[in-house]
């Protein structure tokens, strides 16, 4: 039994979703007859695009036939790998789970200060009140706009 490589496990899973983004281009509803432009262009395309990309990553995996990395012993991961893949695991949650409650002001700048982390970030207090100050700086001018509404566009924004 041939053990599979994982550039060639990676390949799979990469033509697996084209495949799905496919189907799910071919159910989104017909454009009313009027519309020049339907919204089946752009997606089409792109899941084309990522299709081709797979079966070439495939194809050159197959006929290059090269060493995975991973076989090599003096090769191995970067010290504090699993950490930083912890963190940024912790920033995109945050994004997920608090935008519905703080919106999107709060939830990024939460989102940030774990992914800035896991890029080996020193300043985990400046980054956070940084974002919150940005967050507030684009809510300030977005009022300042004539065709702006007084009331906040977006909650959290």
């Amino acid at each position: 039994m041939t053990r599979l490589k994982p550039t060639r496990v990676a390949g799979l899973i990469l033509l697996a979703l084209g495949l799905l983004a496919g189907w799910q281009v071919s159910i989104i509803p017909a454009p009313p007859a009027y519309a020049e432009v339907g919204p089946h262009l752009v997606p089409g395309v792109t899941v084309a695009l990522l299709s081709l990309l797979a079966i070439a990553y495939l194809l050159a995996d197959w006929q290059t036939g090269q060493v995975d990395m991973i076989d090599d012993p003096e090769e191995t991961p970067n010290p504090g790998a699993n950490k930083r893949l912890q963190w940024y695991g912790i920033g995109l949650a945050a994004l997920m789970v608090l935008i519905p409650i703080t919106g999107l002001g709060a939830a990024g700048a939460f989102a940030f200060v774990g992914i800035a982390k896991a890029f080996d970030s020193k300043r985990t207090t400046i980054d956070f009140f940084d974002r919150c100050d940005f967050y507030n700086r684009r809510l300030d001018d977005l009022r300042a706009w004539s065709w702006c509404p007084a009331r906040p566009p977006v909650k959290g924004f």
